[in-house]
């Protein structure tokens, strides 16, 4: 059965000098140090044959897909698929949300507020693979999303639950990316592929 390959790529660091939980706020744009690492990023893509590009239609995510298909050659077509979790808590101080809401975040309290729960998050990052790869069989595609969304896909791929613990240990830093291979049914976690250290 033919595989086809995706790179999900987390967007560079945000500007954010107010230090708030952003989520799906708009105009959050890339820093300079956020564009230094995507840049940096540009030169292991060029090294393998991406066939398509996809983004979050978040700014920071935009502006990530944008300079990497600039300078790999490539149109970057967007799919809210993508997107970043949607957060009832999005506007609140960092300091406030670290310290007090986000272990707790995808608990019944807070999916009873409204809170997107880690199945749905998975279920559409799995959408988006299945339609790509019903397009794009047998490609290379990098997507551009987000921390949480790549988490959750990974634990499942990995058959872990997405727990506070295993955020811990492994989230993907700004500007890093994972690979993964799809063989239609299945989606496997290629380890060896984890971006910039």
């Amino acid at each position: 059965m033919k595989k086809t390959i995706f790179y999900f790529m987390r967007h560079g660091e945000v500007y954010n000098p107010e230090n708030i939980l952003y989520g799906r706020l708009p105009n959050f744009r890339l820093s300079n140090n956020g564009k230094k690492q995507v840049e940096r990023a540009v030169g292991f893509f060029q090294n393998i044959k991406i066939d398509i590009m996809y983004s979050s239609p978040l700014l920071r995510a935009k502006e990530t897909a944008k300079i990497i298909g600039s300078l790999l050659g490539l149109p970057v077509y967007q799919s809210s698929l993508l997107n970043e979790v949607k957060l009832i808590f999005q506007g609140t101080t960092l300091c406030e949300y670290k310290k007090n809401i986000q272990p707790h975040l995808y608990t019944k309290k807070y999916l009873d507020q409204g809170q997107e729960s880690i199945p749905d998050i998975f279920k559409r990052m799995m959408r988006f693979v299945q339609v790509v790869t019903k397009k794009y069989k047998g490609k290379t595609i990098l997507a551009v999303s987000h921390g949480d969304p790549i988490g959750i896909l990974k634990a499942k791929a990995t058959n872990h639950q997405f727990t506070w613990k295993y955020k811990n240990a492994n989230y993907l830093k700004t500007g890093n990316w994972l690979k993964f291979v799809y063989n239609g049914r299945d989606l496997f976690w290629q380890k060896e592929n984890l971006g910039l250290q």
